[in-house]
């Protein structure tokens, strides 16, 4: 941020004055208004051998005096000159300012100068002293970290700007600051202590069921009765004893009839043959039965649908039922079991 430094080529505002005569001089004595000029005008000389030696505080404080007397353009651009190797930029920019708002015809290279001067001031950065509590909080300008933390001194751009501040333990902060060219400004920010992060759920332990004890298997369906194929065995054996004895008697009857045929004895013989024949069909029948009831598997039958009234029933519960069987060539005869 250097400063310009300008030398007095520029004619002075008091130089276009004719020197007076002594008798003018003795008459400017006397006049309050004139002395007021002649004061003046020896600051304003004064002014310039101290800026051309850079004592510019000096300098400043001559054109200031010379300048409130009698306002020129050309102190007001030495003011500046003073202000901006002074660094004071603001009061720099403003005394150049008035400058530029009346600058001489002979005085139109220097005008170019002081606004190009002026241009580059109002770019300068402002500085801003950043100080926090606690201290050591981490700083960003629009969301952009800056190197080291609070307290720290910041260089931002003109305009407006949001400072973030962060610290562990601590809730952040924004805070929005308001930057002139070339200013400087401090800015303290407290962050409050962070609430505590909330307890941590104890971890969840696993359970394991406890094992269930397996179904007990369905209770076996008892034993199927051999009762009844005994019986229906024994019947048939018993049927064919008949049988055999009629089927004897019959023949005994035929061999009979062969020597001496009677009717009678002919119509008893087809009796006794047909009771024969008869008790063979039930000793058939009956054997057949037998054999079946022994020989089938013990099975658990389907489950039958239940009925509106189920009706509790032996396992050992036998009916037979004879059912004679007659035709036109012979008979016989059949029995139905139930157990």
């Amino acid at each position: 941020m250097g400063a310009l430094a300008f030398t007095s080529a520029v004619p002075s505002a008091w130089a276009q004055k004719p020197k007076p005569k002594p008798k003018a001089a003795a008459a400017a004595a006397e006049d309050p208004e004139k002395a007021k000029l002649t004061e003046a005008k020896k600051h304003y000389g004064d002014g310039e051998s101290k800026f051309k030696a850079g004592d510019y505080a000096g300098a400043l404080s001559d054109f200031q005096a010379a300048d409130s007397v009698k306002a020129t353009p050309q102190a007001a651009r030495y003011i500046g000159l003073c202000h901006d190797n002074l660094g004071h930029f603001a009061d720099a920019v403003t005394a150049y300012e008035r400058f530029l708002a009346n600058v001489p015809a002979k005085m139109a290279t220097q005008g170019d100068e002081i606004r190009a001067r002026v241009t580059a001031i109002k770019q300068l950065p402002g500085k801003i002293h950043v100080a926090s509590e606690p201290a050591g909080a981490g700083i960003a300008v629009d969301g952009k970290p800056q190197p080291g933390a609070t307290p720290a001194d910041v260089e931002i751009p003109p305009g407006h700007h949001t400072l973030h501040l962060t610290a562990s333990g601590h809730d952040a902060v924004d805070k929005d600051v308001d930057v002139t060219f070339a200013s400087k400004q401090d800015v303290k920010v407290t962050l409050p202590t962070s609430a505590p992060p909330p307890p941590v759920p104890p971890p969840v332990v696993a359970t394991t069921p406890e094992p269930t004890a397996p179904a007990a298997p369905p209770p076996a369906p008892p034993a199927r009765s051999t009762v009844p194929a005994w019986i229906t065995g024994g019947l048939a054996v018993a049927a064919a004893g008949v049988g055999t004895v009629y089927g004897i008697m019959a023949l005994s009857d035929h061999s009979k009839f062969n020597s001496t045929p009677t009717e009678a004895l002919a119509d008893d013989g087809e009796n006794k043959a047909l009771i024969s024949d008869m008790a063979f069909g039930v000793a058939v029948t009956l054997g057949v039965t037998s054999a079946v009831l022994f020989l089938s598997h013990d099975d658990t039958p389907p489950p039958a649908a239940a009925s509106a009234t189920p009706r509790a029933k032996r396992a050992d519960a036998v009916t037979i039922t004879p059912t004679p069987i007659i035709t036109q060539h012979g008979a016989g005869a059949g029995a139905l079991i139930r157990f």
